[in-house]
């Protein structure tokens, strides 16, 4: 059996993630059985296995980037700049109307989109490939339309990006080859 740090709040479904580190967080439903929540990572076990595999040796081959106060500065008013562009361009292909589009530090969010249609990006994207930038750009868009990760929200993003799930697979994987530390 696999150890597991267990989370329940009030959704609905159970979710299964490996964090950086290699462990596992289970999040459940306050009224899921133990024994229930047992299976469900008996039947995930070697998705588990070769995903702290997987994230383990990227974590060995992860660069770091020492920035001051000053160079993160920097790279906010960068990226401000470029991802504005980037939501004009996709939202006139996507025929959506967004708000403000702000930068933050945000370490374990790419993005989040809100119901006026403002948009709030990480300055870390500045340093990842464009086309992942393009695929986190046309996802905060497409929640405009859908405030969900829904079908209907997926079809939004796969009609203005068809290959968006090998784009979301080297987004995942991005975020362990990368680390910023403020000095």
């Amino acid at each position: 059996m696999i150890k597991y740090e267990l989370m329940r709040s009030r959704r609905k479904t159970l979710s299964l993630y490996v964090r950086r580190d290699g462990s596992v967080e289970v999040r459940a439903p306050f009224l899921t059985s133990i024994e229930y929540i047992n299976n469900f990572v008996n039947k995930k076990q070697d998705w588990i296995l070769s995903t702290q595999k997987r994230i383990l040796a990227m974590e060995a081959n992860r660069q770091t980037i020492e920035l001051s106060s000053k160079e993160e500065a920097l790279y906010k008013m960068k990226a401000k700049e470029y991802l504005k562009q980037k939501c004009q361009l996709f939202s006139h292909k996507m025929g959506i109307q967004y708000g403000t589009v702000r930068i933050n530090g945000a370490r374990t969010r790419w993005g989040s989109c809100n119901s006026k249609g403002d948009i709030n990006f990480t300055y870390r994207l500045i340093f990842a490939a464009e086309e992942l930038v393009d695929y986190v750009v046309v996802h905060e868009l497409a929640h405009i339309k859908e405030m969900n990760h829904s079908a209907n929200f997926w079809a939004i993003v796969e009609e203005a990006m068809p290959d968006y799930k090998v784009r979301r697979k080297r987004l995942k994987d991005f975020q362990y080859q990368l680390e910023l530390v403020k000095v």
